[in-house]
């Protein structure tokens, strides 16, 4: 299988972890908030790792391996993922589980050959070839064409020709305009699954039993209503680069945050910063929002329509 070159981007913030060993699935089972054991090698599911406090560590797109049915892969932010690396070893114990931070070279693909899909979504579509394994990555309307993460697993396999890598920022804000949040580790045990609308787009299984950090997670599910959600936003009169956790503030309460940025990228097709931002969602229409630079001015910020509602999916 071939590319073009101006299909592909690569994507140097993203590693993979590879899980392998008899006892893999149960143990990531264990830990994940959502569950791994039902996968088909054509399917990959979205989930979190979180700490006792339901504060998340990570997120992950979780898939088979091809070559081993008890093995994982799973793609996360390549600023967290020897920390997390080292954080679930802790909870191995006496399993036969082994994790390791591949090799693997991670691309973007424009126009992949996998099926376009929106999000909430129980699965993503996987597609394994020669050389590469295909994930598909949500989009933020179906009439785009599909985008997936191209994997060569193969450290021997000759480096993909892709683009520049100034190009990824376009990648990223395409994963802000699906409503597709990311840890890293600016924004490291910053937020809840709620906060991130993990559990609205399909990362987060109540059905699949414990892990760490369920106790804070389900009792918000259950006992109340979150009030804290990710809204997708954007900012046309500066190409300021916004961090992780930077505060954002509305006009009518100036004097406190409102919420604050979650990730954030610079779009140069649309030439804005889209943002993803945890904010209070109560009469979030009717307020201005806006964020601060190093000199204290104000940036306004254009709320924009996620692709999805948020009502928590029911799968």
């Amino acid at each position: 299988m071939t590319f073009r070159s101006d299909q592909i981007t690569a994507l140097d913030d993203l590693a993979l972890l590879h899980f392998t060993g008899a006892d893999t699935v149960s143990f990531l089972q264990s830990q994940l908030t959502n569950a791994v054991d039902q996968i088909t090698p054509e399917q990959a599911v979205l989930a979190g790792f979180c700490q006792a406090k339901g504060r998340l560590q990570a997120t992950l797109v979780v898939w088979a391996d091809p070559q081993d049915a008890t093995a994982r892969y799973a793609l996360v932010k390549k600023s967290i993922a020897t920390l997390l690396q080292k954080r679930l070893s802790l909870f191995v114990l006496r399993a036969k589980v082994k994790i390791q931070l591949s090799p693997a070279r991670i691309y973007g693909l424009k126009a992949a050959p996998t099926s376009a899909f929106t999000l909430p979504t129980p699965f993503y579509p996987v597609q394994h070839h020669d050389s590469v394994t295909l994930v598909g990555a949500p989009n933020a309307d179906l009439k785009q064409s599909a985008r997936a993460w191209l994997i060569q697993t193969d450290p021997e396999a000759q480096a993909l020709d892709a683009q520049a890598q100034a190009q990824a920022s376009d990648w990223q804000a395409a994963d802000i305009y699906a409503g597709l949040a990311w840890v890293d580790e600016n924004n490291y045990e910053s937020f809840l699954p709620q906060d991130i609308n993990l559990d609205i787009v399909g990362g987060v299984s109540f059905k699949k039993g414990c892990f760490p950090g369920q106790e804070v997670v389900a009792r918000l599910h259950y006992r109340t209503t979150a009030r804290r959600r990710a809204a997708l936003g954007f900012i046309t009169d500066s190409t300021m680069a916004l961090a992780s956790i930077q505060d954002v503030f509305s006009s009518e309460a100036p004097e406190r945050a409102l919420g604050r940025v979650i990730n954030s990228a610079y779009d140069p097709i649309q030439q804005q910063t889209a943002l993803l931002m945890e904010v209070l969602i109560e009469d979030l229409e009717r307020k201005a929002l806006f964020v601060l630079d190093e000199q204290d001015t104000q940036h306004v910020i254009q709320l924009a329509t996620l692709p999805y509602g948020w009502e928590i999916a029911k799968y």
